[in-house]
């Protein structure tokens, strides 16, 4: 085990190096708690939490201790001003998780600058995601605690390189890189221990779990679908997203139009156009969550690796170092 694992799994209190990301949909209480009480690393995604499972965040979060007395942690989308609301939104539920004693915290968009100081008043470790080195040096210098690197092979919102690059490119970073992207069995999980990486994160493998509340038809779409059947689309957050090519995906294309092109060009208007096309996807996946009639199923480029509905416990007796 590396140096750097070992830094890992103290700042999560897990005993395996895999970190369940945080998904809409996904992120039910049961799927978390399962993977932490299984050695793994469970993360809250909060609009999930709240708005598709119907929890009240607090109770959200205590339900799962009661699921579980091992460690989880919570993500918080950074979206700048764009959305005062959802940022005062944000700020209670940082709020509530230090009350309720979570010690880590995954940050995705935007500068971290502000969490990561309250965090480290209240003994809170900070990793952030990112896509590349440039953004990976800007977060060392907000004093994060390790990088989430997002790869080209990551469901959902898809990163923009390798893992093998980002390996390269961030080589001297004396902070903890987790693989998150691409990651679809044992095997997968061995070849970038081996290139460096302190840890994975998976995603696609969880929602083809037993524990995850998403439809049969989603589970089987992942078990039953290879490589080749991933598509990328920007109509769900403006950036690229892995996804389960379907008629319902491909009806009307993979791409946004030209008004909303428009201003994902326009640093000044890329974050309204970015918070008006995921509003508006979340209303599409809280339907793929429960209805099997829905298929806009996002995966990642590990689907092939993927044979089998497994329990969380059973899924990470193969990752264990």
């Amino acid at each position: 085990m590396t140096n750097k694992t070992k830094k890992f799994l103290n700042d999560t209190g897990a005993t395996i190096p895999v970190v369940c990301g945080p998904m809409y949909p996904g992120s039910n209480p049961e799927l978390i708690a399962a993977v932490s009480e299984a050695g793994g690393f469970g993360v809250v995604q909060p609009v999930a939490l709240t708005s598709l499972y119907g929890h009240d965040f607090k109770e959200g979060l205590k339900l799962i201790k009661k699921l579980t007395n091992k460690p989880f942690g919570v993500n918080f989308t950074i979206f700048g001003g764009a959305n005062q609301k959802y940022h005062d939104q944000m700020k209670k539920w940082m709020d509530i998780s230090i009350e309720e004693g979570i010690k880590f915290f995954l940050t995705s968009l935007g500068k971290p600058t502000e969490i990561v100081k309250v965090a480290k008043q209240n003994n809170i470790k900070v990793y952030h995601d990112i896509p590349n080195k440039k953004v990976a040096l800007k977060m060392v210098d907000c004093g994060v605690d390790g990088l989430n690197c997002i790869n080209w092979r990551a469901g959902g919102q898809t990163g923009i390189q390798s893992a093998e690059k980002f390996i390269e490119d961030l080589k001297n970073i004396k902070i903890p890189l987790i693989c998150a992207g691409g990651i679809g069995n044992e095997n997968d999980y061995q070849k970038v221990i081996e290139m460096g990486y302190a840890g994975v994160q998976l995603g696609t493998r969880f929602l083809a779990s037993k524990e995850c509340i998403v439809t049969d038809s989603y589970k089987n779409a992942i078990v039953n679908s290879e490589e080749k059947d991933i598509v990328w689309t920007n109509k769900i957050a403006g950036n690229n997203s892995s996804v389960i090519k379907t008629e319902d995906i491909m009806r009307g294309g993979l791409k946004t139009g030209p008004l909303i092109n428009f201003m994902l060009k326009r640093p000044k208007l890329k974050k309204y156009a970015r918070m008006f096309l995921m509003s508006r996807g979340i209303k599409k996946y809280s339907q793929t969550a429960f209805d099997d009639n829905v298929k806009f199923w996002q995966a990642g480029k590990g689907v092939g690796g993927i044979k089998s509905i497994e329990s969380c416990a059973d899924i990470l007796k193969s990752y264990k170092i």
